[in-house]
């Protein structure tokens, strides 16, 4: 999943129409002016529903204290808006914070955070779901022998299969140079196993295209099942070592 910050609207100009653009100042002053008449209107409206809620009789305001009122409530409303603005802005860069720059998904400290909060509903709840251990095996070759480009690429290429083979809810992040983790929620360690297979075998028919030429992936993997009440790193490290000890699977020739 992809964060990107949306590219600011540019302005459209029709083709073969000549427009006549006002000099600089003139145009300031001109949406100075759209912009006081209907800071002007929305805060006489807004006037309006404060004293109704108080029960004030408007004819019973100064002509200064009903600007002053009108000022105050633009103000208010400007920064409502500024605040949505930072509000929108902070959780776009929380997304950067959490996702991985070259596969995508959630990095390792954003996996971690969510592996805790896995087994601590593992506990609470009793909830059945599983950690998913997946690694490229011949990603070093790869860099080797096709450079780092190619391997961000296969790591890219086996982080999209991965997504696309996971149920919504369920937690993939990258963990590792050339290391995937995959939470399942609600799946004992059998069907952790079954997918772990099926997304091996996936991942042998579906060859990384580079360079006009088809580069195999092989997977390994491991899984464990979560208990509850561990410590997300000691479960990542048991999940790691179960990985090193399953049998790889050879690439196609």
């Amino acid at each position: 999943m992809k964060v990107e910050e949306p590219p600011p609207i540019q302005p459209t100009r029709q083709v073969g129409i000549e427009q006549s653009v006002p000099p600089a100042d003139a145009a300031g002053e001109s949406r100075d002016h759209r912009r006081s008449e209907r800071d002007d209107g929305e805060g006489a409206h807004n006037l309006h529903d404060v004293a109704v809620v108080h029960g004030v009789d408007e004819d019973d305001l100064t002509p200064n204290i009903r600007d002053a009122m009108v000022g105050l409530i633009a103000e208010v409303a400007t920064l409502r808006e500024a605040l949505d603005q930072n509000r929108n802005r902070l959780e776009y860069l929380t997304m950067l914070a959490d996702q991985d720059s070259v596969s995508l998904v959630l990095n390792r400290r954003a996996f971690v955070r969510e592996l805790s909060r896995a087994l601590m509903i593992a506990q609470r709840r009793g909830t059945d779901s599983s950690l998913l251990f997946i690694e490229i095996e011949n990603l070093k070759s790869i860099n080797a022998d096709l450079g780092l480009a190619a391997g961000d690429a296969a790591i890219e290429h086996v982080a999209g299969i991965i997504q696309s083979q996971t149920p919504e809810g369920d937690i993939v992040g990258r963990v590792g140079g050339a290391e995937f983790g995959v939470i399942l929620i609600g799946e004992q360690e059998a069907q952790a196993r079954e997918r772990a297979e099926a997304l091996a075998g996936l991942v042998l028919t579906r060859p990384l295209i580079w360079e006009n030429a088809e580069v195999h992936l092989a997977l390994i993997w491991g899984t464990y099942f979560l208990n509850g009440g561990e410590d997300a790193g000691a479960v990542m490290n048991e999940a790691d070592k179960r990985m090193r000890a399953s049998q790889s699977t050879p690439p196609l020739s």
